[in-house]
């Protein structure tokens, strides 16, 4: 890697050495190398190291007072005071990290137990650490702002997982709704034929004209509402609340999106492409949400960074989710607008909503944007942005987002030129 020009060496690594971690991708990296039945191994050995500065501290304290240069014992107490603080406190982060990562492993009601009795210890630990050691240039406090941030995510995954169980129910109720209203056309009950509509136009989009006939005021408000509060919400709860750069650029992006749907579309078309994509936004929110249901955001991120067998399927399964929101809206509107018209729209569309936020994170700064979504959700060291920056750790052009913006400008020309140009008959 490279710094400000350089290619330091690995050792120069320990410049992060009083920076505590929260990040996922770390410690639940960490969990993964040691394994569930490392775990009370790895407490143990932090045991035995603080045990070890009690040792050594009182053999100080034992040692005859005659025979120190001047101020050397009570410098070398006050070194093994610092020790044992740092121990104490990198003990008790070490049994709350992997107590967590075990809790999102099994599921189990005593890991959850552990690590909230370990994190009670740590928040004890790293009060009294930093209220003694602040500011003090030769014992110096460690930095726990990242450790902090994670600590304060982790703490609400439970209530995220139970809010994700809460969603899914509903989610799955208005799905079946929409079965069982395609099959039996109860459309009389209110909402039904909204739900019947958009399972249908993002189940079969080739029908997405036909299940908009009969749509009153209500159902046309919950083709719009249901799936736009769903986005809204799974968005929320995957962030913990805590995250609102991701949730303005996500629904910014998919405000976009659908505004430029309806500024080139009108009438039975405009509902027909809203149940399209409204439905597939709901399929996509249940997917999300069973992944969510277990843990929280947590369990998510782990079974992410240490399964690659679940995160394939579920990378697999979202990314065709999301290709399908495009498919299902360019299907929707072939039939009324023709497929060179539909694949102009669907193309304008996703320029726009691709070419403005990224326009907007281009101007406000790649590495400051990447730092501030870092921070908020805690996937990567936080140490990076302040020491390296992330864009230079992981190479990524500082460019990026503005060749983004680029490209999709040219979608969304190219798109308006399928959509609003007309093809000229040919005369005799």
């Amino acid at each position: 890697m490279f710094a400000v020009g350089l290619e330091p060496p690995p050792q120069m690594w320990l410049f992060e050495w009083d920076i505590l971690t929260g990040d996922t991708a770390t410690l639940d990296t960490m969990y993964a190398i040691i394994g569930r039945d490392g775990v009370a191994d790895a407490v143990r050995q932090g045991d035995e190291a603080i045990a070890a500065v009690e040792r050594m501290r009182g053999i100080v304290e034992q040692a005859p007072a005659d025979g120190w240069r001047e101020g050397a014992r009570e410098q070398l107490l006050g070194a093994l005071d610092y020790e044992a603080s740092t121990l104490g406190l990198l003990g008790a982060y070490r049994t709350m990290f992997l107590s967590q990562a075990e809790w999102h492993d099994t599921g189990s009601a005593d890991a959850y137990a552990r690590w909230q009795e370990a994190r009670d210890a740590f928040a004890a630990a790293s009060a009294e650490h930093l209220e003694r050691y602040e500011g003090d240039v030769e014992h110096p406090a460690w930095n726990l702002t990242a450790a902090d941030l994670g600590m304060q995510r982790a703490d609400r995954d439970l209530a995220m997982a139970w809010l994700a169980r809460v969603l899914l129910v509903l989610v799955l109720a208005w799905l079946f709704i929409g079965m069982l209203s395609a099959r039996t056309r109860l459309v009389r009950r209110p909402g039904a034929a909204a739900a019947r509509a958009t399972w249908i136009a993002s189940t079969r989009p080739w029908r997405a004209l036909e299940s908009t006939l009969g749509l009153d005021r209500l159902d046309r408000v919950l083709v719009v509402l249901v799936p736009g509060a769903l986005l809204v919400g799974t968005r929320a709860v995957q962030t913990s609340f805590l995250a609102p750069v991701q949730l303005a650029v996500t629904l910014g992006a998919w405000a976009v999106f659908v505004a430029v749907l309806l500024l080139l579309v009108r009438g039975r078309a405009a509902w027909a492409v809203l149940s399209a994509v409204g439905g597939v936004v709901v399929l996509r929110g249940a997917l999300l949400l069973v992944a969510l249901a277990f843990t929280g955001p947590g369990g998510y991120w782990f079974a992410f960074w240490t399964d690659p067998v679940r995160r394939t399927l579920y990378i697999s399964l979202a990314f065709a989710a999301f290709l399908w929101v495009f498919v299902a809206a360019g299907w929707a509107l072939a039939a009324r607008l023709g497929a060179r018209r539909a694949t102009g729209v669907v193309l304008a569309a996703i320029g726009a909503g691709l070419a403005i936020p990224a326009a907007i994170v281009g101007a406000v700064g790649l590495e400051a944007a990447l730092t501030v979504w870092n921070d908020q959700l805690g996937l990567l060291p936080w140490g990076l942005a302040r020491i390296l920056g992330i864009t230079t750790y992981l190479e990524i052009p500082a460019d990026t987002a503005w060749w983004a913006a680029a490209f999709g400008a040219v979608l969304l020309l190219v798109g308006l030129a399928l959509a609003l140009l007309r093809r000229q008959r040919r005369t005799a």
